[in-house]
């Protein structure tokens, strides 16, 4: 027990003093991972953390590199925060952070719904909390890994600007009412959100180059360049005519379809977006399913 509270935290601790003795966002070791959809780093004690709870999938790109902010190591991404407690914390786990309650969205506890619902799967009631998760909120929610990943439900449904959302400890959970069937439920981007209200340097988000290994092994998304599309298991990437989910729909991608980065980037929606083309037809695209590639294959 003794250890598994000692190590994370001297992890953590190495890691401040790292980046204290190095200029911020350049204290990158041989094991960071550089993400070329926000130019940012991550690496442990952050890194296998975020790999193991969804990657970008879950928690989208790193907005941040790692930094300290009164006494914990923390890093943003764009739909959370890790933080590690150092110094003399009680303990230096890495964990997500609960950011739906630091930014006050935890409401009243509610009774449960009808018992019907609950027997037939429908719905699902959180004591814990009070809340209930319900239809299509329920599946997305266990799909991304539910209460171990997102944490437990802190609010009721609720509309925001015209969307219908729902709040985790760790996340919120939203409802594109326009967007089509396969593409209503996202998470939305809470990390950005709120960094934004703690008012934090706006520097810490300015993208930082990758390392001269980093760059001859992975090369970027940029205007100019090409990408390819990937891992849409067999479904299809959505070529929209602007950037975010309620865009209509110009053209239906495959993987390993190839396209040319014409503009771009754009957050939106909790993606971060760029404008391609391909054969004359010219849209936008999510980033979490495109690869860059140095030069294009030929036919």
């Amino acid at each position: 027990m003794v250890k598994k509270i000692l190590l994370p935290t001297i992890l953590c601790l190495a890691a401040v003093l790292l980046l204290l003795a190095v200029h911020p966002g350049l204290a990158q070791q041989d094991t960071a991972t550089y993400f070329p959809e926000s130019g940012r780093y991550v690496d442990e004690p952050f890194l296998t953390l975020f790999q193991d709870t969804g990657g970008l999938q879950v928690w989208g790109p790193p907005i941040t590199d790692a930094f300290e902010d009164k006494g914990r190591l923390v890093q943003y991404f764009q739909r959370g925060r890790i933080e590690c407690a150092t110094g003399d914390q009680v303990s230096g786990e890495p964990s997500f952070s609960p950011l739906g309650q630091l930014l006050g969205r935890q409401t009243p506890r509610v009774a449960s719904v009808p018992e019907p619902m609950i027997q037939d799967e429908l719905c699902r009631y959180f004591p814990e909390t009070g809340h209930n998760v319900c239809f299509s909120f329920l599946t997305y929610y266990l799909a991304q890994g539910g209460p171990e990943i997102l944490g437990l439900p802190i609010s009721e449904l609720i509309v925001e600007e015209g969307v219908i959302s729902q709040y985790f400890s760790r996340a919120r959970i939203e409802w594109h009412e326009d967007a089509p069937v396969d593409e209503a439920m996202a998470l939305g981007a809470l990390g950005y959100e709120h960094f934004l209200a703690r008012g934090l340097d706006l520097s810490l988000l300015t993208e930082i180059e990758p390392s001269e290994v980093t760059t001859a092994s992975t090369p970027l998304i940029s205007v100019g360049g090409y990408v390819r599309v990937v891992n849409t298991e067999s479904t299809g990437l959505r070529m929209r005519d602007n950037a975010g989910l309620t865009y209509q729909t110009i053209e239906m991608l495959e993987d390993g379809d190839q396209l040319l980065v014409v503009g771009g980037p754009e957050n939106a929606d909790g993606f971060v977006w760029w404008q391609l083309e391909s054969d004359g037809v010219v849209g936008w695209c999510a980033s979490e399913w495109l690869k860059p590639v140095t030069e294009p294959d030929t036919p």
